[in-house]
């Protein structure tokens, strides 16, 4: 009986779609964080990858491995990069096709829950496990720190005018000024797991299954019960705020009177994080793929859930470890729209040769070709010690006849598709 290791991670493969109907796929693990603006996208999972796609092309732009441990907050910056912050407590800023952060700050005792990035890009905002929020200035480094709340940092976001403003797992609401300064401070009715801007106000998300919205002076605008299951995620545009539960229902709402307008299953388990950007709803959760849905009426933008009809997945014990595979990798020839390359006819290689796609800098000064032999050896060793500097995830095949099927199978899925 075939053992592949690899099934711990397993997808199932997909279609090789034009680009304007691919859903991301990419990360080997849950998604837990979304942010999107002018046809680009930032995710961050619990595989520890950040990936930068072009939603035009449906592209991983860059792939990043940076934090030890997930990636918990993500956000765009004005000038076409981006920061990220990890489960390790850092957060690192990256150019736009940075392999590496231009900087970083020091790992934290406590995890990062939630980001933002202010109005004028000159400054992050972060808010920590244990009740911190850290304001970074982006151009000298500066930070800035206060004990914001007792408890864990559900939410935080600027406003249009630059106040900052939180939400605690100790049930308050605050809001601070450029010096991390407390200005206003409210309790709330419940537990809150996130909060949106959307205009005048803001708009949170409670363990209750409630959402409400508040004016500036802390005045409660509107309220809707849509659960009994709690709501773990937003994002909101001026006319439009969506929410999401643990149990992967999603809603679409009027951010002005939280009106339902659409609800749609977008998981059959947790949705963790949501998106909006170019009339289109994006979703990241436990199955690791990033959807896409219409705003007007919540239908499915994008494919990927069928088996692919290439006749690639043939049934056998190769098959079986190539679907893990597929969480990175496509074998249709020159699809590149992955986290990683395209495998089709990999056998016979070399590394760092397919085209279209961005390697690293050491997998290309690597003199490896890609043989039976090579590709068991990469699964025997691990990429860590095999393939040095790769952004390819830690991960073995111990079975010699798990990684002798999978070499099989390879060779088979190339003759089926030239």
């Amino acid at each position: 009986m075939m053992r592949p290791l690899l099934a711990r991670l397993a997808t199932v493969l997909v279609l090789a779609l034009p680009a304007d109907a691919q859903d991301l796929v990419g990360h080997g693990g849950p998604v837990g964080a979304l942010d999107a603006e002018d046809g680009m996208l930032v995710s961050g999972g619990f595989d520890t990858r950040a990936i930068l796609w072009d939603l035009n092309g449906a592209t991983a732009r860059t792939v990043t491995r940076f934090h030890a441990g997930n990636v918990t907050a993500v956000r765009l910056l004005p000038h076409g990069g981006f920061v990220t912050a990890g489960q390790d407590g850092h957060l690192a800023i990256w150019a736009k096709d940075g392999h590496e952060p231009v900087f970083a700050t020091e790992a934290g005792a406590s995890a990062v829950s939630v980001l933002d990035v202010s109005p004028d890009g000159r400054s992050v905002a972060a808010g920590f496990w244990d009740g911190r929020i850290m304001r970074l200035d982006l151009a000298s480094r500066g930070v800035v720190e206060v004990q914001a709340h007792s408890q864990r940092v559900a939410g935080l976001g600027f406003r249009p005018d630059g106040v900052l403003v939180s939400v605690g797992a100790d049930q308050l609401l605050a809001r601070w000024n450029a010096r991390l300064e407390g200005t206003y401070r409210q309790g709330l009715p419940g537990l809150p797991n996130g909060l949106a801007h959307a205009g005048d106000g803001v708009t949170l998300i409670f363990a209750d299954g409630a959402v409400r919205r508040y004016s500036d002076t802390g005045v409660l605008l509107a309220e809707a019960f849509l659960s009994d299951r709690p709501l773990v995620a937003i994002t909101a545009s001026t006319a439009q705020t969506a929410v999401a539960a643990i149990d992967g229902t999603v809603w679409l709402l009027d951010s002005e009177d939280l009106a339902q307008r659409v609800t749609f299953a977008a998981e059959t388990s947790p949705v963790w994080a949501l998106a909006i950007a170019q009339a289109e709803l994006f979703t990241g959760g436990s199955s690791g793929v990033i959807r896409r849905w219409s705003l007007d009426d919540g239908a499915a933008l994008g494919e990927t859930s069928a088996v692919a009809s290439y006749a690639a997945d043939d049934g056998s014990g190769g098959a079986e470890v190539w679907k893990s595979c597929a969480v990175c990798h496509s074998l249709a020839p020159g699809d590149q729209s992955r986290a990683g390359p395209s495998l089709h006819a990999i056998l016979g290689q070399r590394i760092a040769s397919q085209p279209g796609y961005d390697y690293s800098n050491a997998l290309r000064a690597l003199d490896i070709v890609w043989t039976p032999q090579t590709v068991s050896e990469l699964f025997e060793f691990g990429p860590e010690a095999y393939t040095p500097g790769s952004r390819m995830p830690e991960q073995r095949i111990a079975m010699p006849e798990d990684r002798q099927a999978l070499v099989d199978f390879l060779e088979r899925a190339a003759t089926r598709l030239d």
